[in-house]
């Protein structure tokens, strides 16, 4: 079946989508598709055709990657990340480069806090805020390098940028809330299990396999992704 759509028509909503994406990709959050179509007035086939056109054109001409949320309960939504990380690092700002650098380390607790236990990568904050405690990365201090608000970083920041994943538990026995987090979605885009694994392993001076659960876990994702 032929498109109704004439091709300029179609381009021309396809640039304004890559422009769109472009604007709006430095903050990191979650793209909304229905505030797209809202913001350039187009929606139905043309505007899923252009979005089509648009990922595609982004990927090979930027090395930008557009994905969709799973299970976003705000509509459907995307989030973008670029595949050439050596050079999206050359891209941020001194600010957004430490930020990157806290959660590199939060993302690296998380992942090995469960090595005894493959796939169980998700802590307390109780037991986040201790870990931080004892590198003297206070919680409700501020930090010389990573800056004035730590706690609005992890609990906010991080978590609506999708990095962290953040759940509230309420627990029947206690009669309290308590909150743990693990990976988020865009975490297990741009970040690689397998280079956090040796980047801590070499800071504590041991072979990967010495953590035998993330060790097997790594390997067995490389297997499930070549296949």
């Amino acid at each position: 079946m032929e498109s109704s759509f004439a091709v300029d028509e179609i381009a021309s909503c396809t640039n304004s989508i890559i422009t769109y994406i472009i604007n709006g990709i430095s903050n990191k959050l979650p793209i909304k598709e229905r505030d797209i179509t809202t913001v350039l007035n187009v929606k139905g086939r043309l505007f899923n055709m252009a979005l089509t056109q648009a990922k595609t054109a982004l990927q090979e001409t930027y090395g930008i990657v557009m994905v969709d949320v799973p299970d976003s309960k705000s509509g459907k939504a995307i989030i973008c990340y670029n595949e050439d990380s050596g050079k999206s690092v050359l891209l941020f700002d001194g600010e957004q480069q430490r930020q990157l650098t806290l959660l590199f380390v939060l993302l690296s607790y998380l992942f090995m806090r469960g090595s005894d236990a493959p796939q169980n990568n998700n802590t307390s904050e109780e037991d986040l805020v201790n870990f931080l405690n004892g590198i003297r990365i206070h919680f409700d201090a501020p930090h010389e390098y990573f800056g004035d608000n730590i706690k609005k970083l992890i609990t906010e920041t991080f978590v609506k940028q999708l990095y962290l994943k953040r759940e509230k538990v309420v627990s029947e026995m206690e009669s309290e809330v308590k909150f743990y987090y693990s990976w988020g979605f865009r975490a297990h885009m741009e970040f690689d299990k397998k280079m956090v694994l040796e980047a801590t392993a070499k800071i504590l001076k041991k072979p990967p396999s010495f953590f035998v659960a993330k060790y097997q876990e790594v390997h067995q994702e490389d297997k499930q992704m070549e296949t």
